[in-house]
């Protein structure tokens, strides 16, 4: 027979070992986060000394409006953080792309010889001359609503193939 205390002390030692992967996992996690914010700080940190130098220019889509600008400027200052200053949106706008240069022309194109050939006309074969009149008229499909019963009769007959 196992001693009383033998499945606790197995529980405690699953328990410490839960709890040691648990905290491996979590340091794992903090540390890849603080290298993200810090890879995002420096960024953001160049970005902002760009605009500061007047180096940064973006597409007019891209600039903040001036008064998100100074939300976001009183925002910081209600909280004692410190506010950057930066140029005004104009400043950063950059100046629109020319147009791409058009494709030069291709002289040669223009002079090359294009010589096309002709065959002799053919002969058109002679009309047939008009076949005699018969004595009988051809007979005309019946027409929708002129007589239902004849039209759905003929209808049958072509749908069986009779």
């Amino acid at each position: 027979m196992s001693a009383p205390n033998e499945g606790f002390a197995e529980a405690a030692a699953r328990f410490r070992a839960d709890v040691s992967a648990a905290v491996t996992r979590a340091s794992r996690a903090s540390a890849e986060a603080r290298d993200q914010v810090a890879k995002f700080r420096a960024e953001n940190s160049a970005l902002a000394a760009r605009a500061r130098d007047g180096q940064l220019k973006v597409g007019a889509d891209q600039v903040t409006d001036p008064a998100a600008r100074e939300r976001a400027a009183q925002w910081r200052r209600d909280r004692g953080l410190p506010v950057d200053e930066y140029p005004p949106a104009a400043a950063l706008v950059a100046a629109p792309a020319p147009p791409p240069p058009a494709p030069p022309e291709d002289d040669e194109e223009e002079r090359e010889t294009v010589v096309i050939e002709r065959d002799e006309p053919r002969p058109q074969p002679a009309p047939e001359p008009p076949a005699a009149e018969s004595a009988e008229p051809e007979p005309t499909p019946a027409r929708r609503g002129e007589d239902d019963d004849d039209y759905f009769a003929d209808q049958q007959i072509l749908l069986e193939g009779g």
